[in-house]
């Protein structure tokens, strides 16, 4: 049997943040049955004969990510449908991993309780910052004090395997105010940290304020020590960076990221959910409006090999673990080395990649610079 990730998206949020350009919306308390009802219909049909057979003769599922927007603001008992109907889709493996990403400002005990009940067993929480200033500043619903509730509160549920989402290159953000938000994290005893450099994208709130200068955010090079910071710090801790972004106790590495960073069989359901399954790639539409009107896989692609050649280097060299390249000569059929020659021996000396145990991965420097790097050896291709 293969094995298959579920992603779930949950699209509501009580409120927008300032960066956020996901496919969240605000203020549609109204849409959630009516969601849930469409969602539960998605699944049916996956549970049937597809074009890609009867998946549940072909899969097992490994892990189930639940993800929005805030998950945690609709009524668990949602969740919790949606979960066991889930089940129906493919068998689930007995350790499957189930995640729930949530807003520490909307849990309850009462919440924690059905979450459990329904079989997840990890809780992501989207804490950003321990400074209330900054908190603010992002729109964020919660106050620092907050996030440290949560975690006990989960903790009491049974919770063993917590993370908390962190973000640094804040407008206004100092280092000293970075390295508080870390230590406050290390000090609740998470299992799993994810810190993420704030990308300003179009069109949010927050690209309007750097456009006319009320945010200013920090250049490459502070970016960069604020990195390296968390690096630092977070190793000292026991905590091992295996991803760009992501750093965990050991054994609890998230399985589901590492399905897409390894491009493993994925199905996307929800609203803007993505999938990866049997070499096509499709989507759900980002309009909530249209999800809800039947609209669904969208843009279906049969990957070529080019297409498979290039996300393979982009993901792989995201991990610590980096390119597997006797995987690789077996996918495709060639040393990747082969007319690269060139540019790696070029990427060596500057110190940015390196080889060993059968695998290229880029050093810390190369990964500050990972989208250069794999622009120039996909140019190679």
């Amino acid at each position: 049997m293969k094995l298959l990730s579920l992603y779930l998206h949950v699209p509501f949020c009580a409120k927008k943040c300032a960066y956020c350009d996901f496919a969240s919306y605000h203020g549609r308390g109204t849409d959630w049955r009516r969601y849930f009802d469409e969602i539960a219909t998605e699944i049916r049909l996956w549970s049937k004969e597809t074009d890609f057979g009867l998946i549940s003769e072909t899969y097992r599922v490994r892990s189930l990510f639940i993800g929005g927007g805030t998950p945690t603001l609709v009524d668990a008992n949602h969740i919790e449908k949606m979960i066991d109907a889930c089940r129906g889709i493919a068998p689930f493996e007995d350790d499957v991993e189930i995640t729930i990403e949530g807003n520490p400002g909307t849990l309850t005990p009462e919440k924690l309780a059905i979450y459990r009940r329904a079989g997840v067993n990890r809780l992501s929480l989207g804490a950003q910052s321990f400074d209330d200033g900054l908190l603010q500043s992002l729109g964020r619903i919660h106050t620092a004090a907050q996030i440290g509730q949560a975690v006990g509160m989960a903790r009491d549920a049974g919770f063993d395997n917590i993370n908390l989402d962190l973000m640094y290159a804040l407008p206004e953000q100092g280092m000293d105010q970075w390295r508080d938000t870390l230590d406050a994290a290390i000090d609740l005893g998470v299992e799993h940290l994810s810190a993420y450099s704030l990308i300003v994208e179009p069109g949010t709130p927050m690209a309007a304020r750097v456009a006319s200068g009320t945010a200013i955010v920090p250049d490459d090079d502070a970016v960069n020590a604020m990195q390296r910071a968390a690096i630092d710090r977070l190793t000292v801790a026991g905590y091992r960076r295996y991803e760009i972004s992501n750093y965990a106790k050991p054994g609890y590495e998230c399985r589901h990221n590492l399905v897409y960073w390894n491009r493993g069989d994925y199905l996307g359901l929800g609203c803007a959910a993505h999938s990866l399954l049997g070499g096509h790639r499709f989507h759900n539409p980002d309009a909530l409006d249209e999800y809800l009107s039947g609209g669904r896989r969208l843009d279906d692609t049969v990957l070529t090999p080019q297409d498979a050649m290039e996300e393979t280097l982009m993901l792989s060299t995201r991990t610590v673990r980096g390119l597997d390249l006797a995987a690789w000569e077996r996918a495709y059929g060639t040393p990747f080395a082969r007319g690269r020659e060139r540019a790696l021996n070029a990427f060596e000396r500057a110190g940015l990649v390196e080889t060993g145990g059968g695998f290229l991965r880029l050093t810390t420097r190369g990964m500050e610079v990972q989208d250069a790097v794999v622009l120039e050896l996909m140019g190679e291709m």
